[in-house]
């Protein structure tokens, strides 16, 4: 099979039927086409299942329905990963919708590739009520290697989201799963897809962001305090994974040198300042990495194969 979309899903049963007529109509769009749709249901309590059993027997192409019911993200994933049966992965979310024409821009560039390559394309906004985070849409292609020393330059995380995440199954076979100690439901709660980037480029695998290949992104997320409580997660899962990576390649983390040069700054005198990352001072934002840091030295279990 060419290509499999893997979408986990928890308590969306309002929602994921969106979901999935997005990839259906972009399936439709890029005819004729062997490819299915993967969903992993991560211990819903509402209907979430019967909601897709009821889509699927509907949908004109093959759909898996998985059932995972230790939360997880990153457990979900792995378990899609079992039983996916495409040569060509793309991870969503199930509060995302493809474009129209993001399966033919997935295969056009999958079709140039010359080697591994892990690949996002851009978030948009779904709702305009929604607060603007957990989108990307830089307008200009980027990418990263190892071989370029790139991550000095560039940094990697909050590059590509998991939302809008492609790679080849031989990618995944070299870098093995998902680390479950990271990511939305673990004991670390973000970092899941930032923890494949980082471990897909010490290993020269090639990183790249494309413009095209969108999705929209209705997050739901609209009052600062939800905000904050986002992006805290997100620095945590970043001192995490500092601690995991850092040590074998230091320029991961530079963004984080630059935060606690800042935060020296702030304490010395007496204030705090604007960082790119609402709702947070640079100290803010070194005191979260700290506590990521510390989960991960002490409390999350050791996970093998990465």
């Amino acid at each position: 099979m060419k290509l499999s979309v893997i979408v986990a899903t928890r308590n969306r049963a309002h929602a994921i039927a969106g979901c999935l007529d997005s990839i259906a109509a972009a399936f439709a769009n890029a005819a004729p086409l062997d490819a299915e749709i993967v969903v992993v249901d991560n211990g819903s309590t509402d209907d979430t299942s019967a909601v897709v059993k009821a889509w699927a027997s509907a949908c004109a192409f093959p759909v898996q329905l998985l059932s995972e019911p230790k939360a997880g993200l990153s457990r979900a994933q792995n378990h899609a990963l079992r039983f996916a049966q495409g040569e060509l992965l793309a991870f969503t979310d199930d509060d995302c919708r493809m474009h129209k024409d993001y399966v033919n821009d997935l295969l056009r560039h999958d079709a140039a590739d010359t080697g591994l390559v892990l690949r996002g394309g851009r978030v948009e906004l779904g709702d305009p009520t929604d607060l603007p985070l957990t989108i990307k849409t830089t307008p200009d292609l980027i990418r990263w290697n190892r071989r370029m020393n790139s991550a000095r330059h560039q940094p990697i995380t909050g590059q590509i989201n998991g939302c809008n995440m492609t790679m080849r199954r031989a990618l995944v076979e070299k870098l093995g799963p998902f680390d479950e100690r990271f990511g939305s439901g673990a004991i670390i709660p973000s970092g899941g897809d930032s923890d494949y980037l980082f471990r897909a480029y010490l290993a020269y695998m090639t990183l790249e962001y494309v413009p095209d290949m969108a999705v929209a992104h209705y997050h739901g997320r609209k009052t600062p305090a939800v905000g904050r409580k986002l992006m805290q997660s997100y620095l945590i899962g970043n001192g995490g994974l500092l601690a995991k990576h850092a040590w074998r390649h230091p320029n991961l983390a530079r963004p984080t040198y630059w935060d606690v040069k800042n935060a020296v700054k702030e304490i010395l005198a007496g204030c705090t300042s604007t960082t790119s990352l609402p709702y947070f001072s640079h100290r803010d934002k070194v005191v979260c990495s700290i506590r990521g840091a510390i989960i991960y030295w002490l409390f999350a279990p050791k996970f093998r194969n990465t």
